[in-house]
């Protein structure tokens, strides 16, 4: 009887260990789950996939075009009373030669640049912005007593253009008295030989009064923006103070 007993414990236990082992086997129709590992994307990579901060203005365009159509732009020379918009007007030239920018007669004037010459965006090689030498210091009526001369301009050697996309930085190379040709109109900057014939023209002047920062000399290619004014000492003639782009905040033209 205790015989019968064992066997029948033992086919049971065999039985429950095949049962075990059957359970541990992988079912064909289950599939097999791997681990997902999200990719890492290097930190340099990842810095360049990053979208950009878009740039805001200090200038509020928005403002200031409802308060003139033609204001485009806006001329600053960091340290200085210079600051002010830049207009220019769709058909007549010389439309602020002697209106301010609401239209209002004005001896002053405003800074403008010419639809004949330049489009309205500094996307020209070289741009020139007029204004009026005011006794009073206004528009231009600064640029002589900083540059002209034997006179140290490091500390306000750079002018900055604003524009609703974008800012451009201009370095100063030189600050000097000029005859009163229309520049855009005698040299083609899209001409290396011409570009280099308006430099030569810069450069070449044997007036002591003539001001130049050699550490920033320009080249043909440069991009350039022309302040131009009349010459106190000569009113029928002009005074340039010239800079060329070194740096672009916000969207390049």
């Amino acid at each position: 009887m205790k015989r019968w007993i064992w066997s029948a414990l033992a086919v049971v236990c065999g039985l429950a260990c095949l049962w075990l082992l059957y359970r541990a086997i992988p079912k064909g129709s289950e599939p097999v789950q791997t681990p997902v590992s999200t990719p890492v994307v290097p930190r340099e990579q990842a810095a360049e996939t990053q979208p950009e901060t878009p740039y805001i203005s200090p200038i509020d365009f928005a403002y200031w075009q409802g308060e003139c159509g033609d204001i485009y732009a806006w001329l600053a020379i960091p340290g200085t009373d210079i600051s002010y918009p830049v207009v220019q007007h769709p058909t007549d030239d010389e439309y602020y030669l002697k209106r301010d920018i609401y239209g209002r007669s004005s001896a002053d004037g405003a800074l403008f640049t010419q639809a004949g010459y330049n489009d309205d965006g500094f996307g020209d090689a070289v741009t020139v912005i007029y204004g009026h030498r005011m006794n009073s210091g206004a528009m231009f009526g600064q640029l002589q007593p900083l540059y002209l001369g034997d006179v140290d301009f490091s500390g306000y050697n750079e002018f900055v253009v604003y524009l609703p996309d974008r800012e451009e930085h201009y370095r100063i190379f030189a600050a000097v008295p000029h005859s009163n040709e229309h520049i855009l109109y005698q040299y083609d900057f899209t001409d290396p030989e011409r570009y280099r014939a308006f430099l030569d023209s810069v450069y070449d002047l044997t007036d002591s009064s003539a001001n130049y920062d050699e550490d920033a000399a320009a080249q043909v290619g440069d991009k350039l923006v022309i302040l131009s004014t009349c010459l106190k000492t000569n009113r029928t003639n002009r005074f340039l103070v010239i800079g060329k782009l070194v740096e672009t905040v916000g969207k390049a033209s």
